[in-house]
């Protein structure tokens, strides 16, 4: 290959200098010759065909004779044959056609007093003429030969350089795989021994970079899982210590109104009234408890509920009816728009659980004469709920921890209504295990809850 390169090379360079050696072999422009001819159509018109040859050959001549043999004269049929110029009626064997790309001068058009077939006249360059192309080859032969010279000293250089460059391809990539680089691939193009040497130093090289990008892989993913431990324990820690805080309080309620009770001190002398607050308290601290059950079950690792088809708006419609008297007592109006036979896949003991904390929310927080609207829509695939209570109002920087366990945006306030802060988280970790996603907004007439399940079936 590579000696079938270097001729083809050579004889490139040949042909570059003889294309460039050659002399131009035309004097005359063939303007300067058409007017010879310019005047035959008119010069025929009058004469038979037998007599055409005698103009044309004398008009041939002249043009040779002046133009020292550089043009010929065309004589065509009209069906494009061309006919000899000493008589009309023989063909020479060539077409019109084989002039389309040659330079010629324009066509004229000869009609013969006997014939009222029509005929064309062309003059052409006169191919045939070669003069002092040996004269030209021969000046060629000494430049052509320092030319051939000096490839052949370059390729000679070229061909070492081939040898060489790919052994050094092979060492300079090989020290890269020793300082654990191997991000470089060694190309040689070559199927001999070298070019497998780089082969299977490339493969080496592969092998190599997998093991090692798994191994960083494994330990990026052992560093994730370790952080993420941490991140779960310090969560823990925080959860049963905000936990133990949030129980320590209204357990040390309850047993300072029983000791008072039991030993008949100052106010507490009033067991009926006293005994009251400490069910109340009690029934908080049961409430507590079991959101802190749920919220243990829900965060039980490989916890998975079990899904069934669940008609999403005749569970809604139920809720807001077991709501509907705790609404009247808060004298909220409640307005609903519920799309029917919207279905989705879940838990029912927990969507139940979601409703039920999300509308009790909206009740709690809303003031006597405000409106709780709860809408339920379908929607690109999705199941869509809102609940909106109005006098409301959040501050922006409290939103994002809303869904924090034993959060309130007003502890003091939020006592009063009975809330433990765990409401929302329990909401948010239900609708995670659903796929669903639930946000909390300002809203212009108060605050907006939405929610968005995954996917929906009528």
């Amino acid at each position: 290959m590579l000696t079938f390169v270097l001729i083809l090379a050579c004889c490139f360079v040949t042909y570059c200098f003889l294309a460039w050696a050659v002399p131009k072999n035309y004097q005359y422009d063939l303007e300067d010759a058409e007017w010879w001819i310019c005047f035959l159509p008119d010069d025929l018109a009058g004469e038979s065909s037998e007599n055409a040859p005698i103009w044309l050959e004398e008009t041939e001549k002249s043009i040779r004779e002046q133009y020292e043999n550089e043009f010929e004269l065309h004589f065509f049929r009209a069906d494009g044959q061309e006919v000899s110029l000493g008589n009309v009626n023989q063909l020479t064997g060539g077409q019109m056609e084989d002039f389309e790309k040659a330079e010629k001068s324009k066509a004229y058009t000869i009609r013969f007093a006997d014939s009222n077939s029509p005929y064309t006249l062309l003059l052409t360059r006169n191919l045939a003429k070669r003069t002092e192309t040996e004269k030209a080859i021969q000046r060629t032969l000494p430049p052509l030969c320092m030319v051939v010279l000096a490839g052949a000293a370059i390729a000679a250089f070229f061909c070492s350089w081939y040898l060489t460059a790919p052994i050094k391809k092979v060492s300079r990539r090989s020290k890269q795989m020793a300082e654990l680089d191997f991000s470089g691939v060694c190309v040689t193009g070559r199927t001999d021994e070298i070019g497998v040497l780089a082969d299977s130093l490339n493969t080496l090289s592969r092998k190599l970079e997998a093991t090692l990008s798994e191994l960083q892989e494994a330990n990026r993913k052992l560093q994730a899982d370790i952080a993420a431990e941490r991140q779960l324990e310090r969560q823990r820690t925080a959860f049963f210590s905000a936990a133990s805080h949030e129980l320590k309080t209204p357990i040390t309620i309850l047993k300072g109104q029983l000791q008072g009770m039991l030993y008949q001190v100052g106010r507490y002398k009033d067991r009926e009234t006293y005994l009251k607050q400490s069910l109340e308290t009690a029934d908080t601290l049961e409430t507590m408890v079991q959101e802190l059950l749920t919220i243990s079950r829900l965060d039980t690792p490989g916890y998975c509920c079990r899904k069934a088809k669940i008609d999403l708006s005749g569970l809604l419609k139920e809720r807001l009816l077991t709501y509907e008297d705790f609404f009247m007592q808060k004298e909220l109006t409640i307005t609903r728009a519920i799309m029917p036979g919207l279905a989705v896949w879940g838990d029912l003991s927990l969507l139940q659980k979601a409703l039920d904390n999300l509308l009790g929310n909206a009740a709690a927080y809303s003031e006597a004469g405000n409106q709780v609207s709860v809408h339920l829509w379908g929607e690109a695939g999705k199941a869509r709920l809102t609940v909106e209570n109005t006098g409301a109002s959040i501050p922006e920087e409290e939103i994002p921890r809303l869904f924090e366990a034993f959060y309130r945006v007003e502890p003091s306030r939020n006592r009063q209504t009975g809330g433990t802060g765990l409401g929302l988280y329990i909401v948010k970790k239900i609708l995670e295990l659903h796929g669903a996603e639930i946000s909390i907004a300002n809203s212009a007439q108060g605050v907006l809850v939405s929610v968005q399940f995954p996917t929906i079936s009528t």
